[in-house]
This record gives C-alpha cells, structure tokens and sequence, in this order.
C-alpha cells in the first residue's frame, strides 16, 4: 500500500471505532534509512530525553511524529529489546532481577529466555507518527483504546482466520511487550500499559494496546466496516438489559433441539 491508503485507514480507524486518539504508526529505522522531514528527535532536537512510552503519548494525544535513536531514549528496556545497546557478558545476572519475580533465578532465567528481543540485527531505532499523517510506511500499528474498542478489533482479527489470538500478558515493560511479538511474525497483540506508562506517560487506567502488523490494517479496516453495515459495529451496540430477550434464529433452533423454551427472534434495524 501507499504512504496514502495509510493515511486514509487511519483515518477510518478513528472514525469507525470513536478512537479518542491516533493510532500510531511504527517503522524500524536501519543504517541510512532516512527521517522523515515532519519528525523531531528528542535529544538531538530539543535536548531532552523521552522514554519509549512517552514518545508514544506525544504521537497518539499531540498527533506528533517523533524519531528516536540511541541517544534520544531515558529507558533501558527498548534499547534491550531493540538490539540498539546489545547486554555484556554477564548483564543478564547483573540486571535480570528487574521483573517482580520474587525468585531471583526464575527472574534471570525469564530475562534470559522469555523477554522479548527483535530477531533482526542492525537496528538504529525508530519513527512513530500518527496513521493518519505518517510520511511513511509503517512496520506495525498500535492503537490504544477502551476495552469495548478491543472487543470490536479482536472480531475483526478473527473473521477471516477463524482463530482466536495466542496472548502472553506482562504487567510491565508494555513498550516492547506490544511492538516486539509483532516486528517477530505474529500478527496481532494485545498489551496492557505497565506502571511506567501510567506514572511517566500519563495513560489511563482504561486504555489497552492492540497491535497489528502494518499489512493487516486494511483487513481490519475492512472487517469493522462490515460490521458497522450490518449493525454489529462499535457504534451500533447499545446496552439493553430485559428478560427472555429476542434472540437470533439459531438460538430458537438449538434451544429447541435441547427440549429447552423458543422465543421472539432477534432482528436489529
């Protein structure tokens, strides 16, 4: 797809979902890959340091594009992650006590085996903007949402697989927990924002991540389209609470096929 028609998603995603902020788009910079000319560095731009989450928060509330290489970053873990700071021999017993794990070995040997790290090589950082306004073409997108929000993106992420998402859930380190998965293959993730981003970053206690691979933003697109049309979207559900509630054909035919009551047939218009 064009820088364009991911601009144009992002614009579909917001509307279609009633997002409170921007989606934001990822790419992964290489050795002279360009910055794109909209985009500031933290450090090298204003002399300030930003942490991987708060470049995030400026993106999805400000709409701003932001570039962060190895100086610009005030948190060890997407360096780590990230390949950008590679660990010396013997950092891993040094740090991997770190990760509210009261057995100090089980926490190394998690640093040491489950956390995540990009399997690429050659990373120099990245650049993040909102979908809607990125000069480029994304890697991956995250969208920080409410969970009904969530409930809408994981329908769409099911209908055409028909499988349901394969989660690893972390209470901390959010930033690479919700990039890293998807950079590696998986398609779509879903990550609650840690400690840091609620103190430093000022996210709610509401918001979730939902993460794709950049290729699955137009399916997803597509798939919550459908459903506003047939009244199943985000914005067609509206709470309702009564007894012995009309229901779709199918429940009519199974109840009766357990000997169980039948009722009025749900039609939504």
């Amino acid at each position: 797809m064009t820088v364009q028609e991911y601009n144009e998603l992002g614009t579909k995603l917001e509307r279609l979902l009633l997002l409170r902020y921007s989606p934001i788009a990822f790419k992964l910079l290489r050795e002279g890959d360009p910055i794109p000319e909209n985009s500031w560095r933290p450090f090298a731009d204003r002399g300030q340091h930003m942490a991987m989450c708060q470049a995030y928060a400026a993106v999805r509330r400000d709409r701003q594009a932001i570039t962060m290489l190895k100086e610009d970053h005030w948190c060890v873990w997407p360096l780590v992650s990230f390949g950008i700071c590679p660990l010396k021999e013997g950092d891993a017993e040094k740090y991997g006590d770190k990760f509210f794990v009261d057995d100090r070995q089980k926490s190394i040997e998690y640093f040491k085996n489950e956390y995540p790290r990009l399997k690429e090589e050659g990373i120099i950082g990245f650049t993040i903007a909102p979908l809607r306004s990125c000069q480029f073409e994304p890697d991956l997108v995250t969208v920080y949402c409410r969970p009904g929000q969530i409930r809408s993106l994981q329908m769409a992420a099911k209908f055409h697989s028909g499988k349901m998402l394969e989660l690893k859930l972390d209470p901390v380190d959010s930033c690479v927990h919700s990039s890293i998965p998807v950079l590696n293959g998986q398609d779509f993730n879903i990550t609650f924002p840690d400690p840091g981003e609620y103190e430093r970053a000022l996210t709610d206690e509401d918001e979730v991540m939902f993460t794709m691979r950049a290729e699955k933003v137009s399916e997803i697109v597509e798939v919550l389209q459908f459903l506003a049309n047939v009244n199943f979207g985000y914005q067609e559900m509206s709470m309702s609470m009564w007894y012995d509630f009309p229901r779709p054909v199918f429940y009519n035919e199974m109840f009766e096929g357990w000997g169980l009551a039948t009722g009025d047939v749900w039609t939504k218009s």
